[in-house]
């Protein structure tokens, strides 16, 4: 059952930046909250940046290879309680397509997962 839902379900997660290039770090920003009627104990996000060489969004059914993979922990929450905005740095990454991938409470399976397909540009 799922506890643990995006804090903004229209814009699940953002990079810090409109335009990234190939020399650029930026973060990855998204937040949780608990849309149940019971407390949830301390959790663990999951981030998963993958390349995706035949472009956005990308395939399903295609293997893509991981370029980043970390886990960030949340505390814990009451009912409708929001946790912090989680802002890691990753990149930089080559020129390319890539899926910023966030599953929420990864290691419960109590929280949703929702990825964006972003473009990092040439530096030239």
């Amino acid at each position: 059952m799922t506890d643990i839902f995006f804090g903004n379900p229209d814009k699940p997660i953002v990079p810090s930046a409109v335009i990234i290039r190939e020399t650029d770090t930026f973060q990855v920003q998204w937040s949780a909250v608990n849309r149940s009627g019971k407390d949830v104990d301390a959790f663990t996000d999951r981030l998963v940046v993958t390349s995706i060489p035949e472009g956005c969004p990308g395939s399903d059914d295609a293997e893509h290879p991981v370029v980043f993979d970390s886990t960030f922990d949340e505390p814990a929450l009451g009912p409708g309680q929001g946790g912090p905005e989680q802002n890691p740095t990753v990149g930089p990454f080559a020129a390319g397509s890539y899926r910023l991938t966030v599953t929420l409470a990864n290691d419960t399976g109590a929280g949703d997962s929702t990825f964006v397909c972003i473009p990092i540009e040439s530096a030239q």
